[in-house]
């Protein structure tokens, strides 16, 4: 993995404080090697089927607390695993040192972003910049994104009978960009679809379904959401109760909590791609950044030796990882911490993207950076 960048006209002071950072990177790209691009594709492979299995260890040997998912919840995460119900997406966060093993940072498993910048932005600039000749005809890229979940999306509608889709997000212009590309790529499997906010959800006494504003029953309900902002709400018992079915479904609370992370090192030990971690902070012997079982954007991260960063989810409880060095890139106006999210759709690998931190800790200010592979995959 090669960092390139160019010398921006004006640079910005990225390391004052809320200094403003463009979320697409014109100035910076990343090349690979096919051999490169080869391994990580088996790698997040192999990572993906890992986390699946210690999602099952987790429900079926009774861990569900240990993750921080609340007694009333269990029960609907077990049987929302028992029934299968499908998954459409899912990112996985890795650090990666040239010539060296891929390191599972996180899970990204309920409510994943920066995926039309990893599936279609992307791809763009690679034909752009092939067209101006500033990249060869011959390069690739691992991005077959937006093919794999267009064939999910019919998958679920052929085997599973998927004809129709609520798609529901917050009022937030990444989290709609993110549920109306996917809701396209629904469109274009023929599953019928309509959208509303997450807070014209209605509930209704007696009412086994949620609602829309009409008021009508959803049955199917992809919810850019976090189940943990709907299990802390007043009505959170709701989500327990009701016979909708989410996309992506309950027991990805299970994937999405950190926790995963310490029982995955349970499962696999010796692994070189998983990070030795634990639930009960202090037990391990080496530097670890503790994180709360549920955070995203980098919030409320004590790295070793660092205060903990600011965030929403104080309140929750830590685990620790092993702390492992994210490669570093010399830029005129500061250094460059890039983090690789490999996307699975379903339970199958299909694409990189890049989130590129000025910081350690890749937070809400990291800039999404593309990639190319020299010669011909």
């Amino acid at each position: 993995m090669l960092w390139h960048g160019a010398v921006p006209e004006h640079p910005v002071p990225w390391a004052q404080g809320d200094a403003p950072v463009p979320y697409w990177a014109e100035d910076t790209g990343y090349s690979f090697t096919p051999a490169e691009i080869a391994a990580l594709e088996q790698a997040s492979q192999h990572l993906t089927d890992c986390v699946l299995a210690a999602t099952e260890y987790a429900i079926t040997e009774g861990r569900l607390a240990e993750l921080g998912i609340p007694d009333f919840m269990e029960e609907a995460v077990r049987e929302s695993w028992d029934r299968d119900d499908p998954s459409v997406y899912m990112r996985l966060d890795l650090a990666y040192r040239t010539g060296e093993a891929p390191q599972l940072l996180e899970v990204n498993g309920q409510t994943p972003t920066s995926l039309l910048e990893a599936a279609v932005c992307q791809w763009q600039w690679l034909e752009d910049r092939q067209a101006a000749g500033e990249l060869a005809g011959s390069c690739g890229q691992w991005n077959t994104v937006h093919e794999a979940l267009g064939e999910q999306w019919a998958h679920l509608k052929a085997a599973r009978g998927l004809g129709e889709v609520t798609f529901c997000a917050a009022p937030i212009d990444e989290d709609v960009a993110t549920v109306t590309y996917l809701r396209e790529l629904a469109n274009a499997a023929g599953i019928h679809s309509t959208f509303l906010e997450v807070d014209a959800l209605g509930l209704a006494p007696g009412e086994p379904y949620l609602l829309d504003g009409w008021p009508r029953p959803i049955r199917n309900l992809m919810w850019l959401w976090p189940f943990e902002f709907a299990w802390d709400a007043r009505d959170g018992e709701a989500l327990a109760r009701t016979q909708t079915r989410f996309i992506e479904p309950l027991w990805k609370a299970v994937t999405s909590s950190k926790g995963l992370l310490a029982l995955l090192h349970e499962l696999y030990p010796d692994d070189p791609h998983i990070l030795p971690a634990s639930l009960t902070p202090g037990m391990l012997r080496t530097p670890a950044v503790q994180k709360p079982l549920y955070s995203r954007e980098g919030q409320n991260v004590i790295l070793p030796g660092a205060a903990m960063t600011p965030g929403d989810y104080a309140g929750y409880p830590l685990m620790e990882q092993a702390y492992t060095e994210l490669p570093t890139f010399s830029a005129p106006d500061g250094p460059r911490y890039p983090v690789l999210g490999v996307w699975a759709a379903g339970s199958e690998v299909c694409g990189l993207g890049i989130r590129e931190g000025r910081g350690r800790v890749t937070d809400n200010r990291a800039s999404f950076a593309p990639h190319w592979v020299e010669g011909e995959r």
